[in-house]
């Protein structure tokens, strides 16, 4: 099982950049106008999520930790890295400062050369994982890579040009090109850690190339899951679970360990924790839909 996770690990950190490639995929519009609109309805709708899920998790830390804001250069911090009182929400504000720029490069009518961003996909690499290239062979953190700067500006720019330029990637074999990205995300870690560079964080080479393999293949098979269960999950309840994980993960962390069976979680914590937040998910979007009320989505 342990095995397994690890297999799993390089995919998951997929899960953002294909999350940024969705995002920038559906701002394209011949008119750049049209982009502009779509991109303020989106910080439109992006500021009560982060602002409504951040409270949540200030409120739920209050009884155990009291407030932990104390200083201005944690709400600095907050306000470049979108980490408050969990790192996990760090995504919307790196979309929301990508928006920003975005949308104001849509009203000066030069979205044309949002492609210049894609080339920041080498950052969060550079800056953790394969750090050893430029610092003659030792692994460090040169920077803090979860960011706009490394994510949300690259991937949201690749997006936007895959929709772009969506005719020629018919052309390409992407069934082919998934298969093998998933294989090499999978051998990566392994080889790695073979050469001695096994530590470090950030994100592997092959989550990157799985992650494009993955946007340009479902954009090529578009029938693909179409009206699938999972496609139900993604469309309908994947913002919620994303949101409200942490705190689930802390629950079943705490039930677990209460009734001393910690084994479970090691082995299938992943599985519990989202079954758990899907549960969560289902009730929130349901009662959203009885007050007609769609600030979480």
């Amino acid at each position: 099982m342990g095995s397994f996770r690890e297999w799993l690990y390089p995919l998951t950190l997929g899960a953002v950049p294909i999350f940024f490639m969705i995002s920038g995929y559906f701002l394209y519009s011949e008119d750049e106008r049209k982009s502009a609109q779509r991109a303020w309805r989106s910080i439109k709708k992006i500021i009560p999520i982060f602002l409504l899920v951040t409270l949540f998790y200030w409120v739920l830390i209050l009884p155990n930790h009291g407030n932990t804001i104390t200083t201005w250069e944690q709400v600095l911090h907050f306000l470049i890295y979108g980490q408050l009182t969990t790192v996990h929400l760090w995504f919307l504000m790196a979309m929301l400062q990508a928006l920003v720029v975005f949308a104001l490069l849509f009203r000066l009518q030069i979205g044309r050369f949002l492609w210049l961003f894609i080339p920041l996909i080498v950052t969060p690499l550079i800056g953790a994982k394969y750090s050893f290239l430029v610092t003659g062979g030792e692994i460090r953190e040169l920077y803090y890579v979860f960011n706009s700067v490394c994510y949300a500006f690259p991937f949201m720019a690749l997006g936007y040009t895959m929709k772009k330029h969506e005719t020629r990637l018919n052309r390409a074999p992407w069934s082919w090109l998934l298969v093998g990205s998933l294989a090499f995300a999978i051998a990566e870690r392994p080889l790695l850690i073979s050469m001695g560079y096994g530590n470090g964080d950030g994100p592997f080479i092959g989550s990157f190339l799985f992650a494009i393999s993955l946007v340009a293949w479902g954009i090529t098979h578009k029938r693909a899951g179409k009206g699938s269960f999972f496609e139900t999950i993604g469309a309908k309840y994947s913002g919620c679970i994303y949101y409200f994980h942490i705190a689930v993960a802390t629950l079943v962390g705490a039930i677990i360990n209460r009734v001393g069976i910690p084994s479970i979680y090691e082995d299938a914590g992943a599985l519990i924790v989202f079954l758990g937040s899907l549960i969560l998910a289902y009730f929130i979007i349901q009662v959203q839909d009885r007050l007609n009320i769609h600030i979480l989505s």
